[in-house]
């Protein structure tokens, strides 16, 4: 893994989902709150002015009647007037009414004045209509107070206090109703954010579990999956929308998961070709024993049939001449059934076979080389109560390999001696896991130095003459065992013969 893969793999991670959720709730929420304020200012704005034309109109009216109550020194009238006007208007907080020094002459108010009210106006004699926003003590809402000149403020002055009360109560309304648009809004987004993200993270979720699972394996059983956009309840719904990003991602995968197959499939053709071009190589090398095999018993069948015809009367020997031509006949049969085994197009399917019986097949047919050679073969005791699943002809090719390259490279050692006796000793086994079992095959061959010894399993590699040889045994050999889930291993060392050991995984301990 590079530097930078393993950063990205400590990087903290948020999914896509939450990523748009965030995003899309922070944007409601700004721009909301920003309405709430702009809004909030227009209301208030707005309201507040209203309530202070709705003040200069009634102190307007009320200052017609109140000059003449005023003018005949009429102060009980005037004060019942006020009380009038007050308990007809709940927006009104306060009347009262100044004389030309601001000195309160009548009120509304329960007992006396709040202290500091009456200075909130320094008024003089004028016909402006003066406004000020007043608080006193025992009111917790903000007054408007407006202030009209009664006969050019000859008399007095018109002081009337709103409350704003209603003001706030609308502007809390306003508010709950744009929070509560807010909310929604919110939920609506939340909703919206959900299929959106469901939309794209569902295909990409999709091809990461399909590229995780990816594997040899997989491609071999046929076991890969293509992606598609949709659910396919939803799919023939959806597709009738245009298409985007996230359908070309979903078509450039699907389509490179389609040249995968293929190329594996291609390389598969191309290793199984090659698997049978070494194999038939391997029964070039044997042509000449086989033959061997098989004309001995011929030569021992035509002997008898030369016997019975000369002495065609004598049924005791041609008896026992049939019987030899029987049994010479069997052997050729097993020689040359063996040889088709190993030489037909295997299907490559795996199977619970006995791994034993695999190499004691590639000896048979790798006999009359071994005798040829003057080889002495040693296979210590072999359980035969392993299985494992696997090819048996395809492991019989492996072994055969083996064994033909122990042969050659003994029959080099042999050039430099004529005194040398090559030797094999094959033994297979159990290993202390109890899940692993172990063929190990020695020779006292000429070996292979140290320096190229990392090349033997390299394609169309060998140290043998030319014409001797393919380069591809132990290349193929190697990838058979890999394909059994097993491990195959070479030492040697110039002059001093090799040792390759293969381990494949157990599939069954047979019990007696």
């Amino acid at each position: 893994m590079s530097a930078s893969e393993t950063k990205q793999a400590g990087k903290f991670k948020i999914p896509l989902f939450w990523k748009f959720t965030i995003g899309m709730v922070l944007v409601v929420v700004l721009f909301g709150s920003i309405n709430v304020i702009l809004v909030h200012r227009i209301i208030f704005s707005s309201l507040e002015e209203e309530l202070k034309h709705k003040g200069v109109f009634m102190s307007q009216i009320i200052s017609q009647r109140a000059i003449n109550y005023i003018l005949y020194d009429d102060i009980v009238s005037l004060n019942v007037l006020i009380e009038e006007v007050s308990a007809a208007d709940e927006s009104i907080e306060y009347v009262l009414v100044c004389d030309p020094d601001c000195q309160i002459m009548a009120h509304t108010f329960v007992g006396t004045v709040p202290a500091g009210l009456q200075d909130v106006h320094e008024r003089q004699a004028g016909n402006e209509v003066i406004s000020a926003h007043v608080q006193f003590k025992g009111s917790e809402n903000l007054i408007r107070d407006i202030s009209i000149p009664l006969l050019d403020g000859n008399i007095g002055f018109l002081r009337v206090g709103l409350t704003e009360e209603n003001i706030d109560r609308t502007l809390d309304q306003a508010t709950q109703t744009l929070l509560g648009m807010i909310l929604f809004l919110v939920a609506i987004s939340l909703v919206g954010t959900f299929i959106f993200s469901y939309l794209v993270t569902s295909p990409v979720k999709e091809i990461s579990n399909i590229a995780d699972n990816l594997d040899m394996q997989s491609i071999r059983e046929k076991k890969t999956l293509y992606v598609s956009r949709y659910h396919r309840r939803v799919a023939k719904a959806m597709n009738l929308l245009p298409g985007d990003e996230i359908d070309i991602l979903v078509s450039r995968f699907n389509e490179m998961v389609q040249r995968l197959q293929k190329a594996y499939d291609e390389l598969e053709g191309a290793q199984k070709n090659l698997i049978q071009s070494e194999k038939l190589a391997s029964i070039g090398t044997l042509a000449s024993g086989v033959a061997h095999e098989v004309n001995n018993p011929l030569a021992g069948i035509m002997h008898c049939i030369s016997r019975i015809k000369k002495y065609p009367d004598n049924k005791a020997d041609a008896k026992k001449y049939l019987e030899l031509m029987e049994e010479a006949a069997r052997k050729m049969e097993v020689v040359v059934k063996n040889l088709l085994d190993f030489a037909r197009q295997p299907d490559y399917e795996k199977s619970e076979i006995d791994p034993k019986k695999a190499l004691e097949n590639a000896l048979s047919l790798a006999k009359h080389r071994l005798e040829e050679e003057g080889i002495d073969v040693t296979l210590n005791s072999c359980p035969h109560d392993i299985l494992i699943m696997g090819n048996k002809n395809q492991l019989e090719q492996v072994f055969l390999n083996l064994i033909i390259n122990s042969i050659d490279a003994i029959a080099e050692q042999k050039m430099q001696s004529n005194k040398f006796t090559g030797e094999i000793q094959v033994s297979c086994g159990l290993m202390e896991q109890n899940n692993k079992f172990r063929i190990h095959i020695i020779d006292n061959g000429i070996g292979i130095p140290s320096e190229i010894i990392t090349k033997v399993y390299d394609p169309f590699f060998t140290t043998k003459p030319p014409g001797k040889g393919t380069g591809l045994g132990l290349s193929v050999s190697m990838n058979i065992i890999r394909d059994h889930e097993g491990e195959m291993d070479l030492i040697s060392n110039n002059n001093q013969g090799a040792a390759v050991s293969i381990v494949l995984p157990v599939k069954l301990i047979q019990k007696a």
